[in-house]
């Protein structure tokens, strides 16, 4: 007979590491987002980080040298800015400051928790914001690596400083978005409800992407590199985290005395 995953099969009434068919003694251990298949997550993390790659390389060996297809991007979007779609983007740009999106994610990770101390709500929260962090750093080790130009300072319309590549705003901006959507699904049912958290997720990376880009501070393959760093770095973390999860919360036999 086939025996339910004690992750994918919680039922009402039960928490992670005890399920409705496990035995009481099983020890629980803190609840995390719900879980999705690590082997799924892990190619996912593998296809980004490749196609990454790939991307870090071109660009590095352009040494210097604009692309066609970014040159013409950001000549299309100077020419075509208008003083209220650049207030727009200053506004939206916010959503990729790392003083702002780090803090909130340590609330959003306490409220996301479900049940348990105030110190283990904050626990979740801190970790949460933690991995976010670590994504953030070495996104910026990347950018100094490759140290890549600029646009112009002419055509600059909001602040920027260090290398171009990639879009340290849109790293943090898709990490942020994506780890609420990963830790709020919890509270929410399978199907629809999960599938409009996660697309508004995208839209938010989507949109401060697009907000550096028409601000003139980057081109747009910084902004993809961005995207791809960030899937990368947060579905490989959550496959671990998932392989991690389904081995603690699988029932341990004990041994008794003869």
């Amino acid at each position: 007979m086939t025996q339910p995953d004690p992750v994918e099969d919680l039922r009402p009434g039960t928490t992670l590491g005890q399920t409705a068919d496990s035995p009481a003694h099983v020890a629980e251990v803190p609840s995390l987002p719900p879980s999705y298949r690590p082997k799924t997550l892990a190619l996912v993390s593998a296809g980004a980080g490749i196609c990454f790659a790939a991307l870090t390389v071109w660009i590095a060996r352009q040494a210097g040298a604009v692309p066609g297809l970014d040159h013409s991007v950001h000549t299309w979007v100077v020419e075509h800015r208008s003083p209220g779609s650049l207030t727009l983007a200053r506004t939206v740009t916010w959503g990729g400051v790392t003083t702002v999106v780090l803090p909130a994610l340590i609330a959003v990770g306490a409220v996301a928790e479900k049940g348990g101390s105030l110190q283990r709500r904050l626990g979740s929260g801190i970790l949460l914001a933690g991995v976010a962090s670590v994504g953030v750093y070495l996104g910026l080790r990347v950018n100094a690596m490759v140290g890549r130009v600029r646009p112009p300072l002419a055509d600059w319309a909001g602040a920027a400083g260090g290398p171009s590549f990639p879009s340290g705003h849109t790293t943090a901006a898709t990490l942020f978005a994506a780890s609420c959507a990963w830790a709020l699904s919890a509270r929410l049912g399978a199907g629809w409800p999960r599938r409009g958290l996660w697309a508004g997720a995208a839209v938010y990376a989507a949109a401060v992407g697009w907000s550096r880009i028409w601000l003139g501070v980057h081109w747009p393959t910084d902004v993809v590199g961005s995207w791809l760093f960030a899937v990368t770095w947060l579905t490989g973390i959550a496959a671990a985290l998932v392989a991690v999860r389904r081995r603690s919360s699988r029932p341990r036999t004990e041994s008794h005395p003869s």
